[in-house]
């Protein structure tokens, strides 16, 4: 995971522990100068919306995913790139960006927060391809 900047694992132990025991705090992560990240929690009455431009607040629809865990509660985790181009998933923008995104999941997963299997292209706004997946809480 040397990878990933000591602020963005911070964050998500911080993330990590908050969830057990309250609200967390969004994490909002530069990862390296083309990738970010951001975990936020919301309830399952607003699953099936996401923002479609930051600066306006407009949304769009989608299907709502359920945690899997019955609590109401989602975890979204949305990852923004700047890059020509834009594949399905994260994971086949290369090797670097998978070990990063792997090493993500890792600590994720050690908070008991299982990721999804692919976090998966949903849009670009201003030039930023984002990618999103749906996080299980525990």
């Amino acid at each position: 995971m040397n990878h990933i900047p000591d602020s963005a694992l911070d964050a998500i132990d911080d993330f990590g522990e908050s969830l057990l025991y309250g609200s967390p705090p969004t994490v909002q992560e530069k990862l390296r100068s083309d990738l970010r990240i951001e975990i936020s929690v919301g309830s399952a009455d607003d699953s099936d919306l996401r923002p479609r431009n930051g600066n306006t607040g407009e949304t769009t629809r989608r299907q709502p995913t359920p945690t899997g865990h019955g609590t109401g509660t989602v975890v979204r985790c949305r990852y923004e790139t700047e890059h020509t181009q834009a594949p399905t998933t994260l994971r086949d923008r290369g090797s670097f960006v998978t070990t990063i995104v792997d090493g993500i999941d890792e600590r994720l997963r050690s908070w008991g927060i299982e990721p999804p299997a692919a976090y998966t292209y949903t849009e670009t706004v201003d030039g930023v391809h984002r990618y999103e997946g749906q996080l299980a809480a525990p």
